[in-house]
């Protein structure tokens, strides 16, 4: 059974609430009436559509996407929290059918009200503008930056979404004990990965939007007893700031972390409180590309093997490619790319393999480990320098994030503090002459709503 045909069961699906008072359960039953009622608020499908849904850790826009895989439809996932300039674009793009967002935000021209529950509003489109095949295949549009400023996105299956869940299911032995608080919203593919695969599981989600710096985060984890938490690196640096040791994390069974690398400290870190307080820590790779899922270190090997992404998910091979690329096939690969509407009428077109752009190497014992980008690259006199290399190097000797962006023949160093141990650094180790790199004191790295560098934000 895919996990979007939901079981009619009592068993809980989804908790809500931050104190006694405003706690309440959706159960597997209830999510299903929820889903098929959004479906029925569409109208009659003479065609298969493509919907919008502005993403929040709730139940409305969760069952909105769960009756689209219902219904055969659609869906592209957006954050709610999207510019109305750049949700026009894409409405231009790809003219979708039907779009479910918060009831706050204006209805854009050419749409409808359709219905309205909870504080969110489903609207359809006036006129047939939205008209144009759509492969029976194609059930989620995600963006491949985790913004939205590009009409690109990432087109992904039933198949996909199903087979990556299942192996999330069976490598993470969940169960439907387990109670997941929600850290990400789930346009980010991460996040999506976290409500299917619960879901696929029979579990529940413990749903916050909160920051983990906030009280009510905590508060819920504590109300619902949450069993497991995901994150990514900046997640991970905000638990180690909070120390695990003074929160109430008596439930806790499991820690997840993807979404880029964490700095080895950290893993060292989580690695030796998780083994002292009896919790597993898997740290895991993945692409949009292939729904996310596609690599995951064996806790009993985080020690053995600091720095590697492990090894492929069940139903997965990892390969190299002969300049190092790091190549995976499996069937959670994406069908390919979109920039538009009529891009929704193409099948698969990768055949199940993704050249990641990632360098690797892999040792005796198969676990795999990140060198670079294959074009995070430039060229100072000639020589090929990895900006991903120097930025990891200078991270581990300043003890401090660092962004590292450039061209060819000019470096651009940012960090917080002094500037001279950087300098000092990229003199001693790489032999950089210093008119090759200028180094920017700021008060922060960027980053965007998922903890990534967000390099194109940096100051010129």
């Amino acid at each position: 059974m895919t996990f979007w045909a939901l079981p009619a069961s009592d068993a809980p699906a989804l908790a809500l609430g931050v104190d006694a008072a405003s706690a309440r359960v959706v159960d597997y039953r209830r999510l299903a009436s929820l889903a098929d009622a959004f479906v029925a608020t569409l109208g009659t499908r003479a065609r298969k559509r493509l919907g919008v849904v502005l993403c929040a850790n709730a139940p409305e826009p969760i069952a909105a996407y769960l009756g689209a895989l219902r219904a055969g439809d659609a869906a592209m996932l957006l954050n709610a929290q999207v510019a109305p300039g750049q949700l026009a674009a894409l409405f231009d793009a790809y003219r979708p059918d039907w779009i479910v967002q918060p009831s706050a935000r204006d209805p854009l021209p050419g749409y409808r009200l359709a219905g309205a529950d909870g504080g969110w509003s489903t609207l359809r489109r006036d006129d047939g503008a939205g008209a144009g095949e759509i492969h029976d295949d194609l059930a989620v549009l995600l963006s491949t930056s985790g913004t939205t400023g590009s009409p690109k996105m990432v087109r992904l299956s039933y198949r996909n979404l199903d087979a990556n869940a299942r192996a999330i299911v069976e490598y993470l032995a969940l169960g439907a004990d387990e109670r997941a608080i929600t850290t990400l919203p789930f346009n980010y593919a991460y996040g999506l990965s976290v409500l299917n695969s619960h879901l696929s599981a029979g579990a529940s989600l413990v749903l916050s939007d909160d920051s983990l710096l906030a009280r009510e985060f905590w508060n819920r984890f504590a109300l619902h007893g949450a069993t497991s938490l995901a994150g990514v690196p900046y997640t991970y640096e905000i638990l180690h700031r909070l120390n695990p040791d003074r929160l109430n994390l008596d439930t806790l069974r499991t820690l997840t972390q993807a979404g880029g690398r964490l700095a080895p400290k950290l893993v060292d870190y989580f690695r030796e409180v998780a083994q002292r307080r009896g919790w597993r820590f898997f740290v895991m790779y993945g692409q949009t590309e292939a729904a996310p899922r596609i690599s995951y270190v064996p806790p009993a090997l985080l020690a053995a093997k600091a720095g590697s992404i492990g090894i492929a998910i069940p139903g997965g091979r990892l390969s190299l490619s002969p300049d190092g690329e790091l190549v995976y096939e499996g069937p959670n690969v994406m069908l390919g790319y979109a920039f538009d509407r009529a891009d929704l009428a193409r099948g698969d077109e990768t055949g199940g393999r993704l050249h990641t752009g990632d360098l690797a190497e892999v040792d005796a014992d198969g676990c795999y480990f990140l060198r670079g980008r294959l074009r995070r690259y430039v060229k100072i006199h000639g020589n090929r320098v990895n900006l991903d290399d120097i930025e990891r190097a200078l991270e581990e000797r300043l003890d401090r994030p660092v962004a590292v962006a450039g061209e060819d023949d000019r470096l651009r160093i940012y960090l917080g503090g002094d500037a001279d141990a950087a300098k000092a650094f990229l003199t001693d180790a790489y032999r950089l002459h210093h008119s090759t790199f200028g180094i920017r004191v700021v008060e922060e790295i960027p980053r965007g709503s998922t903890g990534k560098i967000d390099y194109s934000a940096l100051p010129r």
